[in-house]
C-alpha cells in the first residue's frame, strides 16, 4: 500500500486474540511535533496537541491529514456519546458539527465489524483509496496500549475479511 513515509510500517506487534490465538500487525512509528501555538478550546479533557502543518490537532488527525494528502479518503472514528467520523479539530464534547458522512459501503463494512464483534469500538482512522481498505490506530509511545474492546474490534475485522496488514498501530512520538 502506498502510505506517507511517516506511516510506512517499520516493525510489527504481536497480538494476542480473545481465543489465545497470536497474530502480527504492522506498525509505523511516526515523530510528531508538539503544538506551541494558542491553547486550543477544547482538548478532550487533556489529550495532547501536536503540530501538522502550523495547525493544532489531535494525532489521530494527523495520521488522518497525512493519509489525505498522499491522496486517501478516510475520517478519524470517534466513539464518544456515539459513533462520529471526523475530519477537523472537535469544539466541545458534542461532536455533531464536525460529524461528516461517509460512503455507504464504507459504514456497511463498519457495522457488519462492529457486529460481528460485539462492539462498537474501532481503530482510529478508517481510510480508503480505490479498493484499498486500511485503519490505523494512534498509540502514543510508552502511554497507550490496545484495550480489549479493541481486541474485539480487530477480532470482527479479521472475520469480516480484513487482512491483518490492513490493521496498523501507530505508535507515536512527539518531539519538542
Amino acid at each position: 500500500m502506498d502510505f506517507p513515509k511517516e506511516l510506512q510500517p517499520a516493525d510489527r506487534i504481536e497480538i494476542q486474540l480473545s481465543d489465545s490465538t497470536v497474530i502480527s500487525l504492522p506498525v509505523a512509528r511516526p515523530k510528531f511535533s508538539v503544538w506551541k501555538g494558542p491553547s486550543v478550546n477544547f482538548d478532550y479533557g487533556n489529550k495532547p496537541i501536536i503540530n501538522y502543518k502550523e495547525e493544532a490537532c489531535f494525532a489521530e488527525l494527523a495520521v488522518l491529514r497525512l493519509l489525505l494528502d498522499q491522496g486517501w479518503d478516510g475520517v478519524w472514528v470517534e466513539s464518544y456519546g456515539g459513533t462520529h467520523y471526523l475530519r477537523s479539530m472537535p469544539k466541545m464534547w458534542n461532536l455533531q458539527s464536525e460529524h461528516v458522512s461517509i460512503p455507504q459501503d464504507k459504514e456497511h463494512l463498519l457495522q457488519n465489524i462492529w457486529k460481528t464483534a460485539k462492539t462498537t469500538a474501532c481503530f482510529d482512522v478508517f481510510a480508503w483509496c480505490g479498493d484499498q481498505l486500511v485503519f490505523f490506530e494512534a498509540k502514543r509511545t510508552g502511554k497507550d496500549r490496545l484495550n480489549s474492546p479493541q481486541i474485539r474490534f480487530i477480532e470482527g475485522a479479521l472475520l469480516c475479511g480484513i487482512s491483518p496488514e490492513s490493521l496498523i498501530i501507530v505508535e507515536w512520538e512527539d518531539i519538542l
